[in-house]
């Protein structure tokens, strides 16, 4: 009994020994590798310094030392409600879905603005662009040309994001509303258009009648008037002889026979 005391005391202490070093070398093994995915990219820090760019799989690094931070690369949605004035100075809120990559160096990028430069690039750019685009527009033309907007809108930000290797896709405007107030102030200004235009169409149509009774009337009157010009007594008189059917005058009533000379 008391060999056996011995031994699971040596046991007990080799373990106290064993087993820390086992998982300190595990949790340096462990901290020393990472996995990057596709869609991403690693950034590769040494000391807190950028100095090299990942590409998807296993990788070493030295722990305490390095380490890997990963950016997406794949494509992203950005949809976001912004407040912009228009050419006449009105407010609109305007909700944009912007499709965009990072398609460049992404280590340029990272040494830049971080991971986090979605907050500190992507939304405030965003923004500077759509506000100078809606400022070209009177808010009548935020409805009416909507699509011509946009265009702009995605060459605005293509233009700026070039700079930071980031492609945009795609640029749309969901949505934008106005005040109740405004929007009841357009729908009496349309209402108001299409009555005018009503109006002139109604007085154009009353217009084009006269004129043509007018020429009618005028085509009538030159009628009569080469028709008086064209009547001579010597016409009257064959006109006359024409529908003469050779009977004489018959009068009655005051008993005198009426003398006709014949030559």
């Amino acid at each position: 009994m008391r060999i056996i005391d011995i031994s699971s005391n040596k046991l007990h202490s080799v373990l106290l020994i064993v087993l820390p070093v086992v998982l300190i070398v595990g949790f340096l093994i462990f901290s020393s590798v990472t996995i990057i995915s596709t869609g991403e990219v690693g950034i590769r820090s040494r000391l807190g310094k950028a100095i090299s760019q990942e590409e998807p799989g296993l990788h070493f690094r030295i722990p305490f030392i390095d380490t890997i931070k990963t950016m997406e690369v794949r494509e992203q949605t950005v949809e976001k409600t912004y407040s912009v004035s228009s050419k006449d100075m009105q407010t609109i809120s305007m909700t944009l879905n912007v499709q965009y990559s990072i398609g460049g160096d992404a280590l340029d990028l990272y040494r830049k603005f971080g991971v986090d430069y979605k907050n500190k690039l992507i939304n405030p750019r965003i923004s500077e662009s759509l506000n100078a685009v809606s400022a070209r527009y009177t808010i009548e033309e935020f409805i009416t040309k909507r699509n011509e907007m946009a265009g702009e809108l995605l060459k605005e930000v293509t233009a700026d994001f070039d700079d930071y290797g980031i492609t945009v896709a795609a640029c749309s405007i969901i949505e934008h509303d106005f005040s109740d107030e405004f929007d009841q102030a357009i729908e009496r200004k349309l209402i108001a258009s299409q009555d005018a235009l009503t109006a002139q169409n109604a007085l154009e149509k009353v217009r084009y009648e006269a004129e043509a009774e007018i020429t009618k009337a005028k085509g009538v009157s030159e009628a009569n008037r080469i028709m008086q010009e064209s009547l001579t007594p010597l016409l009257i008189q064959r006109m006359y002889i024409e529908k003469w059917d050779g009977k004489m005058p018959q009068v009655a009533g005051s008993g005198v026979t009426p003398m006709i000379q014949i030559k």
